[in-house]
């Protein structure tokens, strides 16, 4: 498509109505119910309350917005500015769901300390729904030479179950944006992650005779320590990600303090590169676990379960139209153009697979995500949509 015509002016965004809407999504807590902690009120657990609240600013602004329900009480927020059928289209995601809170004196009161705002999920990910928000009021304002679709889906901090929903059920869009804390620079290549618990059983004896039992602890030991052996002695790397990893992150085991234990459960969690499936390297490590079993640990039963979760890794190419209009878009800002990868996942993996070339990009760094300090600087977000604005405009320019 002709880029010669320039786009028109971006209209502003108001620093105002960014620390407002921010605010209130602060306020609606918005935990994943897979982290649900025991004396928690249970209204803290789940994205429908979110969901609402984004679903009334939208439709209140003219924008025609839906809920879509993903699982019992879990809706995603689908939000469509269309213009012509004809025009480029982009699929806009962010995640109303949040981890945990402990630590948290107040995570649900936003607190602003200058350009600074506080509480659980004011970066990961409120600051990048605040982002998309922002620039499709700008959008409606103004007019918008593309189409959109904004959806603010659940679940992206445990399964993916969200924008799995929507990709599945929608057909892809010409360019694809995954919010996430970047310091507005532009992502392009991420790693994948699998996580799969392997059950170790041994026997059980008396502490004090443990020459009759079988220790599933220690055998989990030598089994993790065989690993990490494994992993340094074949090396998969990518010119940008680096290394693959594979971490034991949860031990568990024992029957009592005076009792060899007789079951131990280990947690992985290991990242992929883009020369692998998660299913393929699955089956990898399943063999090497096979193997050192059958060979190290005689008696014991060793059992990997298959991946509790299987989250591809993406690289979306330099050339491809998303990278070269959101570059062009940095660079007149005067900002960092150069495509950068990262350790870390998105649901821009699962937009980029199912058809949508997808770069990840938001306000805020992914450094204080998931801690007792997050924060998000509102004068990013602010940015952020007005970039995203600029991206649109830029996008449809060549159009009458």
């Amino acid at each position: 498509m002709p880029h010669d015509k320039q786009p028109r002016p971006a209209p502003t965004v108001s620093r105002d109505e960014a620390v407002s809407v921010l605010s209130e999504m602060v306020r609606i807590p918005s935990i994943n119910p897979n982290f649900l902690r025991d004396g928690q009120p249970e209204d803290w657990h789940g994205e429908a309350a979110q969901a609402q609240y984004i679903l009334d600013w939208c439709t209140a602004l003219g924008l025609k917005a839906r809920l879509d329900e993903v699982l019992p009480g879990r809706p995603n927020v689908v939000v469509e500015l269309i213009t012509d059928p004809d025009a480029p289209s982009f699929l806009w995601e962010g995640h109303t769901d949040t981890v945990q809170v402990e630590g948290m004196a107040a995570p649900f009161e936003p607190r602003l300390d200058g350009n600074l705002l506080y509480g659980r999920g004011s970066v990961d990910d409120k600051g990048c729904l605040a982002m998309f928000m922002l620039a499709l009021a700008a959008l409606k304002r103004a007019g918008t030479p593309c189409n959109v679709t904004f959806v603010a889906a659940v679940d992206e901090e445990s399964t993916f179950l969200g924008v799995l929903h929507h990709v599945n059920s929608n057909p892809p869009a010409d360019m694809g944006v995954a919010g996430e804390p970047t310091k507005l620079e532009m992502v392009t290549a991420c790693k994948g992650v699998i996580r799969f618990i392997v059950d170790v059983t041994g026997r059980g004896a008396h502490a004090s005779q443990p020459h009759e039992g079988l220790d599933a602890l220690a055998a989990s030991s030598r089994l993790i320590l065989h690993l990490q052996d494994y992993i340094k002695a074949t090396p998969r790397t990518h010119p940008t990600l680096g290394p693959r990893s594979l971490t034991c992150t949860m031990m568990q085991g024992g029957e009592g303090q005076n009792t060899v234990p007789a079951h131990a459960r280990l947690t992985f969690d290991m990242r992929t590169l883009p020369d692998q499936s998660g299913e393929d390297a699955w089956a990898e490590i399943n063999g090497v676990v096979s193997t050192f079993a059958a060979d190290a640990l005689p008696g014991f039963g060793v059992t990997m379960q298959p991946p509790f979760i299987d989250s591809i890794s993406q690289q979306v190419p330099h050339d491809a139209r998303i990278v070269t209009e959101m570059g062009a878009v940095l660079a007149a800002c005067g900002l960092p153009d150069t495509p950068l990868a990262v350790p870390f996942g998105s649901d821009a993996s699962k937009m980029t697979k199912a058809g949508t070339p997808t770069i990840v990009f938001g306000p805020g760094t992914i450094d204080v995500a998931h801690s007792d300090n997050e924060h998000v600087d509102v004068t990013e977000v602010v940015r952020s949509a007005e970039i995203l604005v600029e991206l649109v405009l830029r996008a449809g320019a060549g159009r009458s």
